[in-house]
């Protein structure tokens, strides 16, 4: 889980794709604003706008601004695209654009594996969007991953994860939807969003030491994200039960662990691990019952 899932990477490719598709270019859109429809059908795309309205989609200002933006969107290298991206916010420091590369830029990092530019790429977006939700929830998701005990600035970044994941919760709603998507996919995608916000705040309370907390986030997780919940949110839900001392709830969550995950994965192994720990405790004949607070659980964190 050091890496953002696939669905919501899809989710933020597909919303940057809708963001750049509805990017007129200046020189068409007085034409496309002089057109007229059927007056009744002008009457229900009001009226249902007006139920739903839609977050404004940004717009460039000038040809040229078009023309960069299209550019730059073209290019499919993180690195270049990042480079793309400054080039642009300094050519038109006031373009709506500016967000949209970066995004971009980040989801290519992302794919590519490389988390520390991905999370630089994200906190960019946000200098542009600060409620941007997928850039919100990538930050977090690196930053809660990819934090360790050792650490000297580990305190700063689980509270700068835990609020992008906050504040991404807030947001969700506002993420435009992608073309070609229907209202039921849609929906299923905005869980997914939540669902992730919702295990980046149980790992971080994991990673604090605050089990009960993250047991409470971790199970908002898998309500949001039902068949589709991480084999390691049930690994880490199924430590947390074990360290507050409910080896039913924990054995509950291993299991589900086990059968999520690839037989001889890290995740696989550790929550057999688990899962065979937990059968002792639940065995009180057994010597190791009888001090199972020496023996508490590994910190179960895979990489």
């Amino acid at each position: 889980m050091a890496t953002v899932k696939n669905l919501v990477l899809a989710l933020m490719m597909l919303t940057l794709m809708a963001g750049m598709a509805t990017a007129q270019n200046p020189a068409a859109a007085p034409q496309a604003a002089t057109q007229t429809a059927n007056p009744v059908a002008a009457q229900a795309t009001q009226a249902s706008q007006a139920k739903a309205p839609q977050p404004k989609t940004p717009q460039p200002k000038t040809q040229a601004e078009y023309d960069a933006f299209q550019a730059a969107t073209a290019l499919t290298d993180g690195a270049k695209l990042e480079a793309a991206a400054t080039e642009f916010a300094q050519r038109f420091p006031e373009s709506e654009l500016r967000g949209y590369i970066y995004q971009q830029a980040m989801g290519q990092y992302q794919a590519a594996g490389d988390g520390d530019k991905a999370l630089e790429m994200a906190r960019a977006v946000l200098k542009y969007e600060p409620n941007n939700a997928v850039a919100l929830l990538t930050a977090a998701q690196m930053l809660s991953e990819r934090t360790h005990d050792f650490d000297l600035d580990r305190k700063e970044r689980l509270s700068e994860a835990e609020a992008d994941a906050r504040n991404a919760l807030k947001h969700v709603s506002d993420v435009p939807v992608p073309a070609g998507m229907n209202a039921e996919q849609f929906a299923e995608a905005l869980r997914q969003l939540r669902g992730t916000a919702h295990e980046v705040l149980g790992t971080v309370s994991f990673k604090r030491a605050e089990y009960f907390n993250a047991i409470k986030e971790f199970n908002a997780a898998v309500a949001e994200e039902r068949e589709h919940t991480d084999a390691v949110v049930y690994l880490r839900l199924a430590v947390a039960n074990d360290k507050s001392d409910d080896v039913r709830s924990a054995t509950i969550a291993a299991d589900k662990a086990i059968a999520s995950s690839q037989p001889g994965s890290q995740v696989h192994q550790l929550a057999e691990q688990e899962k065979a720990r937990l059968v002792k405790l639940s065995t009180p004949e057994l010597e190791e019952q009888k001090d199972r607070r020496s023996k508490t659980p590994e910190n179960v964190l895979p990489q």
